[in-house]
């Protein structure tokens, strides 16, 4: 009797521990603003059956929907930002109200250089964010 519960638990962490949707993706994590040295947690960017669903973090530190209807930004739809530059390194997302980009460190996206090689576009501001572990 005992191997069996042994086995059974066993198999459930195995379940627990496999891979996940989109656990391999750039842009799937948590990413933050650097305020005075110190990552605050800004987004949260997930997949949900195939589709990036981003959540934003309220006053309150609950995390609440920024948009559901997320669009994967096309090679073709990345030059735009990229200058007409070519890169099989940049990975982006576009929202409603931001677009989120995976770039190398030093990569232009729309004249602003990413020293972190994540950036959000909101309205006419850009930002540098970092993953938060």
């Amino acid at each position: 009797m005992f191997k069996y519960l042994v086995v059974a638990v066993m198999a459930f962490a195995l379940a627990a521990c496999g891979s996940h949707e989109g656990s391999s993706d750039s842009l799937v994590g948590t990413f933050g603003l650097a305020v005075n040295g110190i990552v605050e947690p800004q987004l949260k960017v997930e997949k949900n059956g195939g589709q990036y669903v981003a959540y934003k973090r309220t006053k309150s530190g609950s995390w609440q929907l920024l948009d559901d209807k997320i669009k994967t930004l096309t090679p073709t739809d990345l030059l735009s930002f990229t200058g007409g530059k070519e890169s099989g390194e940049v990975a982006g997302i576009e929202g409603h109200t931001f677009d989120f980009f995976k770039a190398p460190v030093g990569s232009s996206i729309l004249g602003f250089t990413t020293q972190t090689g994540y950036v959000v576009l909101s309205g006419t501001n850009a930002f540098d964010v970092k993953r938060v572990p």
